[in-house]
């Protein structure tokens, strides 16, 4: 689950928060009076975002590259509307089937252990696998470098360490069976996963309430620049738009508690 914490925008300073922090800085600002974002929803998005980009000079984008985008966090559905319940991770659930801490605050994707999401992130993979080879690649492509994320800053214990080396062994297998099926070059896949991982994080921004003015560390753009976003007058803007012209983008999203559906809207440049 996605914790929707809207912050007031801070003037521009010429001072750019990689976005990550931007994001992470919102998940900690807990309440047991909130608003969630289920994760395959986020996933929906990050697909509508990537097919609506306008890159001169990348690859043309393909419907099974737009499909895999959107269902990156597929594996997450059971888990957010509590069917499937938290194993490794700490919870109790609400009446409606959220998980929350031990204070009644609704557990986000970062608070959840490598025994659950790892679950999640396989479901995810073979939801893209079903899709295209291609659409498989780039989401295990995405999680192995989340894995490989974690295992370098020390972020797992060390029975949690052994279970994230096997599913990046699990991985390196599936990289071998799917890559000649993809027929595409290696690095265009891992351009792929570049904008897979962008629009991850463009999502988790929108769908998050991060204001920070962020700079994103994936070099999608045809120049090779990192690509920096701001907030002005309701509007995010980036230094080097991605669009043909100013995009609405949509999210369903669910009060806590209650579970009443809203809609989260944003207009990009």
């Amino acid at each position: 689950m996605i914790l929707h914490s809207p912050a007031r925008v801070a003037p521009y300073k010429g001072e750019l928060t990689p976005a990550w922090e931007a994001i992470a800085h919102t998940q900690r600002a807990h309440s047991t009076q909130c608003v969630l974002v289920r994760q395959p929803d986020h996933a929906r998005l990050s697909g509508e975002l990537a097919e609506s980009f306008v890159i001169p000079g990348k690859p043309a984008i393909t419907d099974e590259i737009v499909r895999g985008i959107s269902l990156h966090d597929e594996g997450w559905a059971e888990f957010d509307c509590g069917a499937e319940k938290l194993r490794s991770t700490p919870a109790r659930y609400s009446d409606e089937g959220i998980a929350l801490n031990a204070e009644g605050v609704p557990l986000s994707f970062q608070d959840i252990k490598p025994g659950d999401f790892l679950r999640a992130w396989r479901d995810s993979i073979h939801a893209a696998e079903a899709v295209a080879p291609i659409a498989g690649l780039i989401v295990s492509g995405h999680f192995y470098r989340l894995a490989s994320s974690g295992i370098s800053v020390g972020r797992y214990s060390q029975a949690d360490k052994e279970l994230v080396r096997q599913f990046l062994r699990e991985e390196e297998n599936r990289r071998e069976r799917l890559e000649k099926p993809a027929r595409l070059p290696s690095a265009e896949i891992e351009y792929w996963t570049d904008v897979l991982q962008f629009c991850d994080l463009l999502s988790l921004y929108l769908c998050c309430g991060a204001q920070a003015s962020v700079v994103f560390p994936q070099r999608i753009a045809a120049d090779g620049v990192t690509l920096e976003l701001r907030v002005e007058g309701g509007l995010n803007v980036f230094a080097q738009s991605l669009f043909l012209d100013e995009t609405e983008f949509t999210v369903q999203a669910l009060t806590f508690p209650g579970l009443q559906s809203i809609t989260l809207k944003w207009t990009l440049r």
